[in-house]
Order: C-alpha cells, then sequence, then structure tokens
C-alpha cells in the first residue's frame, strides 16, 4: 500500500473517529436528546441486543469512514482528481451523502426501503459528510505538513 493510500485511510478513520465521539457527547453538552433506535437490532439473521448493534454500528461507521478515505486517496493517486484541496473534498463529501444515503443506508433498513426518518435526516446527513470532509482536509494538510 502506498504511503498515500495509508494516509488517506488513517485520516478517514481519524476524521470517522472525531465525528463518533462528538455525536457521543453531543447530547450531554447541549443538544438535549438522545436518538431513539425503535427498531429490533439483527445482524445476518441474529439477534442482538442494543449494546452489540451499537458496537456494530461503530463498526461500520469507522469501516466507512475508511473506505471513503482511501477511495479519495485513490483517485488522487491515479490522476482522476488533483490534489488533496477543500473543494474537491466537498465534493466528494457530496458523492458520500449520495451513496451513504442511497445505498448504505438503504440496506440497513433506514430510508428509502425502511424505517421513514424525520424531515431533517437528510440535512443532518449532508452535514455530518461535509464536516467529514473538512476534517478529512485538516487532517491530510496537517500531514503533508509535517511530512514535507
Amino acid at each position: 500500500m502506498s504511503e498515500l493510500l495509508f494516509s488517506s485511510l488513517a485520516a478517514g478513520v481519524s476524521a470517522g473517529a472525531i465525528l463518533l465521539f462528538i455525536s457521543h457527547v453531543a447530547p450531554y453538552i447541549g443538544a438535549g436528546n438522545f436518538i431513539r433506535d425503535l427498531d429490533r437490532p439483527h445482524f445476518f439473521g441474529k439477534a442482538m441486543d442494543r449494546r452489540e448493534a451499537h458496537f456494530v454500528g461503530m463498526f461500520v461507521h469507522l469501516l466507512v469512514s475508511a473506505i471513503a478515505g482511501v477511495g479519495y486517496g485513490f483517485l488522487v493517486d491515479i490522476g482522476v482528481v488533483s490534489g488533496f484541496g477543500l473543494f474537491p473534498l466537498l465534493g466528494w463529501s457530496m458523492i458520500l451523502t449520495l451513496i451513504i444515503g442511497g445505498i448504505l443506508l438503504p440496506l440497513e433498513g433506514h430510508g428509502l426501503f425502511g424505517v421513514k426518518e424525520d424531515a431533517w435526516f437528510p440535512v443532518d446527513l449532508l452535514l455530518s459528510c461535509v464536516f467529514w470532509g473538512m476534517l478529512f482536509y485538516g487532517i491530510m494538510a496537517v500531514w503533508f505538513t509535517a511530512v514535507a
């Protein structure tokens, strides 16, 4: 694995971990509400308790963040994207919003083919993906500054 792909993987996972941390502390410092999950969690047909489902959800979130980071790094590596600029990463965030909202969440049972979310859910998804892109941009900028 090239250094560019490895640093993209690390930055993607780091940005995902930061978002995961913020989502866990936000209800305690001001958001004031917790997300209620009303469905019964299952994983490959096996019933799970809420704690197991929570850990699987965290793992999937970090895995998607890693794949998104490596995917963007791969596009930079093969020359499709010119670099790790803010505006190309915001465009990548829009693509991630469509992939997550149109493919991953329906596979999970939310969105189009499952539990209907509230009207603000697409806005939350878009803002989360944009914030991921900004974090990824900042982490990569620090990485390239430290390496250079």
